[in-house]
């Protein structure tokens, strides 16, 4: 027996495969979906399936989408689909480590020279940011400073993030 050849199994679980990853495109912006090195068809279908709002037609949709994609090669859009993810997810951690360092500076004092040691941020009013969002903090109300603050501690992590 051959083993080139596939079970219908197969065959069928490959096209159930392939379907998940047209659904899966679908949860992107449609910006980032026209940005994929897709045919001009399965990105039609694909943006055609985000706005049907009915369960059955949304399963016919999805598996006319699967039969667009079966005839394409996907290795370049599983690749920039795994780009897409990791980069959102690498965003959300530089997020979440700029609202740690907020929290930092404005609960201990020695840490603003523990962070403009490691990032080494534009220093032109860091320290009056600082001190104007202790102020709003002390008064409970988070205002601008506070946001600010977060502004300059975003920017400084997203430039220490590029240089390798």
């Amino acid at each position: 027996m051959d083993e080139n050849i596939k079970s219908k199994t197969q065959l069928k679980q490959e096209a159930d495969d392939i379907q998940e990853l047209g659904i899966e495109i679908s949860k992107l912006p449609e910006k980032k979906i026209l940005a994929l090195s897709l045919s001009e068809d399965a990105k039609e279908a694909i943006i055609f399936y985000q706005n049907i709002k009915k369960n059955s037609a949304k399963r016919r949709q999805a598996q006319f989408i699967g039969k667009v994609l079966r005839n394409l090669d996907l290795e370049d859009v599983k690749k920039e689909l795994f780009e897409i993810k990791n980069t959102s997810l690498l965003s959300i951690k530089i997020q979440h480590e700029a609202e740690s360092w907020r929290e930092k500076l404005l609960s201990d004092s020695e840490s603003l020279s523990q962070f403009i040691d490691t990032f080494s941020p534009d220093l032109g009013n860091l320290n009056q940011i600082v001190l104007n969002a202790k102020k709003e903090l002390t008064s409970n109300k988070k205002g601008k400073n506070y946001r600010n603050l977060y502004r300059l501690i975003l920017e400084s992590l997203n430039n220490s993030k590029s240089v390798p």
